[in-house]
């Protein structure tokens, strides 16, 4: 059974009807409905789980075997690849009211919420719209909690390219904004900086602790470094991987402080 966290909308949509005739007859039948995206939603999270979980699954199974999907670290990466990941994270939603003059529930970007992973060395960001988020626990601190206050114009001018997508770059080719590669590295590594030491920052609050997630994502950027490339996606799905093995509970890890 998934423990789900985010599942895009959009990317379903557009992926379900590529699914095999047979598989979707299938699919159809077991869940007793018309495999369509409200219905999809509304499997993957209610109960029972099973037609949401084969559903999620064969469209990964399809995405696997008809695009290929590729590690998150593999260093010739490039944008519109499929990779399947499984990092430490914080997420959290994203500070975008300076982009506009006009009210946050009207813009493309209003609900912008970034995953980035705890390790500033190889940043790795997750990009996507709030309203794809399932679990919305909180780590004690207020709603109107935000994260990427500083730098984050490259970042944000590819968010708003995303916007534009129906898919949400599910099928259709992403084109990045130009002559923002600098600027985007600089912003995906404040804000894997900022999840590495969240608690030390006066201004970024993250909805979660630190926890182990994983899901398959397209790559919007690959920039080059040392070791792994520094990455900009959007997930189809995020789902919990850690949990406590008598309680049932997500097991959210352990604060850290700075380095000394």
């Amino acid at each position: 059974m998934r423990d789900l966290l985010y599942l895009s909308e959009n990317k379903m949509r557009a992926l379900i009807p590529q699914l095999p005739g047979g598989v979707r007859r299938r699919l159809q039948v077991e869940a007793g409905l018309n495999i369509g995206v409200a219905s999809a939603k509304a499997a993957l999270t209610g109960e029972p789980q099973r037609p949401s979980v084969a559903l999620l699954d064969a469209t990964v199974k399809m995405i696997e075997k008809t695009k290929g999907v590729r590690q998150r670290t593999e260093r010739d990466l490039r944008a519109g690849d499929w990779i399947r990941f499984e990092d430490e994270f914080r997420f959290g939603d994203a500070v975008t009211t300076e982009r506009s003059n006009d009210s946050t529930d009207h813009h493309p970007l209003a609900g912008l919420v970034y995953f980035a992973t705890t390790q500033a060395e190889a940043p790795f960001v997750l990009i996507g719209s709030s309203v794809n988020v399932l679990d919305r626990w909180q780590s004690g601190q207020p709603a109107e909690a935000r994260v990427g206050w500083f730098y984050m114009d490259a970042v944000l001018a590819y968010a708003h390219q995303l916007a534009l997508l129906p898919d949400e770059a599910a099928t259709s080719e992403f084109t990045p904004p130009d002559g923002l590669e600098g600027g985007l590295g600089y912003g995906l590594w404040v804000l894997c900086r900022t999840a590495e030491f969240g608690d030390d920052d006066r201004y970024d609050r993250w909805a979660s602790e630190p926890i182990r997630l994983s899901g398959h994502a397209r790559v919007l950027a690959t920039l080059p470094t040392d070791g792994p490339p520094c990455l900009l996606a959007t997930p189809l799905y995020v789902e919990y991987t850690a949990r406590d093995d008598h309680s049932g509970r997500r097991r959210f890890l352990p604060r850290r402080g700075p380095a000394r």
